[in-house]
């Protein structure tokens, strides 16, 4: 077989006719011989013998047609991969550009200025897209409408996708429009699941000092309510003689509503105190709520960034950055599910006690 065109999958350089290549006597891979040497055996070797084993990519890029199995071959290194997939699964490579409609020749400059460029993406709005107030033009788009080559900060906009994994046609625009016209989005993930959100989107660091801030004041409320607040509760309305009905008090008349306003009045100072401290931790429970959702976009935007710019330094070759921001960008679904339910195994031990 001729592989002059075809990609290394371990360095993802086209192999030439004056290059020494070798092949996997299983499934027929193609590698650079130093290359081989180096990995050892064949990347493919654990889909050896099923539908996806290596088979050799399209010359086009587009997805193999041929195995009736719905794979997509990956045009940088021949990797299989699932037909909907939007980044290979060995390499990182985005897979959109194989099926969206191409770019064009208009450098990044030209489409920030609002310049249509033949065969390019004529910028929505008054921009180049994503324009201020509408980061979701292509919602199918796994980049949201940015180009993988434009910058956001000093990394491509591909490479921050490739980190991100999830979610990446919401969180690439909103990114652009950080950077670019300094307006945020609020982020309701981040607002309702704070240091959980923070976790699933592996910021360890500040994710672990919230989720303790988180812990620290649902203990404290649930624990000031159950030993020192309910027990109060049942002294004031029993002395403004409202009946208990159902394990709830229930108030029906103005009369038992003055009376329980003079009854609280009557409280020591240390009481009255004590019956609002509960909405004292509510209060700053909600104050973090508030702060994750309108900062957690540039919270995770500097992580990011941050990440991408340390691996970037650590490795030596395009694919080793690219298992790289595989590896440690993405989701961790089992730590953040791990945190939520030990919240609820200490909310309800809590109440049931």
């Amino acid at each position: 077989m001729n592989y002059v065109g075809l990609k290394c999958p371990v360095c993802g350089k086209t192999f030439s006719a004056d290059d020494d290549i070798v092949v996997c006597p299983q499934c027929g891979a193609p590698y650079h011989r130093e290359c081989y040497a180096r990995v050892g055996k064949c990347i493919y070797s654990d889909r050896h013998g099923t539908p996806d084993a290596w088979k050799p990519p399209q010359r086009d890029g587009t997805a193999d047609k041929t195995s009736g199995q719905g794979v997509r071959r990956c045009p940088r290194c021949g990797a299989p991969n699932r037909k909907t997939a939007l980044f290979c699964s060995h390499c990182g490579q985005p897979l959109s550009d194989e099926t969206r409609p191409p770019y064009g020749n208009s450098s990044p400059k030209q489409a920030q200025g609002g310049q249509n460029a033949p065969g390019g993406y004529p910028p929505p709005g008054n921009g180049y897209p994503p324009f201020a107030g509408q980061p979701f033009p292509f919602p199918f788009d796994p980049l949201g409408g940015v180009h993988p080559n434009e910058p956001i900060g000093n990394i491509p906009a591909g490479d921050v996708a490739k980190f991100v994994q999830g979610n990446t046609q919401y969180y690439i625009p909103v990114f652009m429009n950080i950077k670019r016209f300094m307006r945020n989005r609020f982020n309701f993930s981040a607002f309702f699941f704070q240091g959980i959100w923070m976790l699933y989107r592996k910021q360890y660091k500040i994710g672990a000092i919230i989720t303790a801030v988180q812990g620290v004041l649902l203990a404290a409320y649930l624990f000031l309510m159950k030993y020192f607040v309910d027990p109060l509760y049942t002294v004031w309305f029993d002395a403004a003689g409202i009946p208990k009905n159902n394990y709830a008090y229930t108030i029906t008349t103005s009369a038992q509503q003055n009376e329980l306003i003079r009854q609280f009045l009557l409280l020591p100072a240390q009481q009255r105190l004590l019956l609002a401290a509960p909405m004292l931790f509510y209060l700053a429970a909600l104050v973090v709520m508030l702060i994750c959702g309108l900062n957690g976009n540039k919270i995770y935007l500097k992580h990011c960034l941050t990440s991408i710019e340390r691996i970037h330094k650590e490795t030596s070759s395009p694919t080793d950055f690219s298992i790289r921001l595989q590896q440690e960008g993405g989701l961790n679904m089992t730590l953040a599910a791990g945190i939520l339910f030990c919240f609820l195994i200490v909310y309800f031990f809590v109440l049931s006690y």
